[in-house]
Formats: C-alpha cells, structure tokens, sequence
C-alpha cells in the first residue's frame, strides 16, 4: 500500500510540474508575439513556410509580402466575444473568411501546384488541431 502511495504521488508531482511549465511556455511565446513588429512576423512566418514547402527566393519574397499585407490589414481582435452582439460577431466572422480566401488566392498565385496542396493540407491540419483544443477546453470548463 505506501508503495503505491508513493508511485501515486510521484506521478501527481510529474504531471503537475509538467502543466505547469507548459503554462510558463505559452506565456512566454505570447509576450513575444506582441513585441515582434508586423515585419519581424511577416518575415519569420515566410521563414517557416520555406523551410516546410521548400520555396525559392522569389516565392520567399512574394510570401513574405502578402504576410505584411495581411498583417496591415487584419481587423483588431474583439476583447470579449461573449459581450459581442449577434451583428457584431457575424462581421467578425465574415471578415475573417474574406481575409482566407483572399489569403488562398494569392498563394495558388505564388505557389507551384504541388506546394500549394502540401500548404493546403497544414492549413486543415492546423484548423482540426485548433478546433480539437478549442472542444478540449470547453469541455473541461463543463465539468
């Protein structure tokens, strides 16, 4: 019995020491997000879009000139969704989808067709991972 009380409460101090510095990690990437200029963004996102879809020197650049474009015209985040009207909220999501198919027409435009579908795939990718964490959350908070 104290030995699985002991195993109990050697696994309780790991997961929550684990938690923990997850929490810290996701801290420390948002401070520096707000603090990289919309040009540090633009530039380090055509960066990683480089080294996933092998892109060449002119498609870095095209890429990374959407990204400043888009940055400059991306609508302010709504604070508290909750306190957001029906109309208000329909304007944000409508915007939002505007500002992705803009964003997909212009990468069809840079990208070769074979790069296009493997980007294609990491955005559907990143969506159902975003949606999974989002349904994770919601329903931890249920409980």
């Amino acid at each position: 019995m104290k030995k699985a009380m002991i195993i109990l409460l050697a696994f309780t101090t790991f997961a929550i020491t684990a938690q923990n510095k997850d929490a810290d990690r996701r801290e420390q990437r948002k401070e520096m997000k707000e603090n990289f200029t919309a040009e540090q963004k633009a530039e380090l996102r055509a960066k990683k879009m480089t080294l996933a879809l092998d892109l060449n020197q002119s498609q870095q650049e095209k890429v990374k000139k959407v990204f400043l474009e888009m940055e400059a015209t991306k609508p302010k985040r709504p604070h508290n969704w909750k306190e957001m009207t029906d109309t208000q909220k329909f304007e944000a999501k409508n915007t939002m989808l505007d500002s992705r198919i803009a964003m997909k027409k212009e990468m069809k435009n840079i990208l070769t067709e074979e790069q296009f579908t493997k980007w294609e795939k990491q955005q559907q990718h990143r969506e159902h991972r975003f949606k999974n964490k989002k349904g994770n959350k919601q329903s931890l908070h249920r409980q």
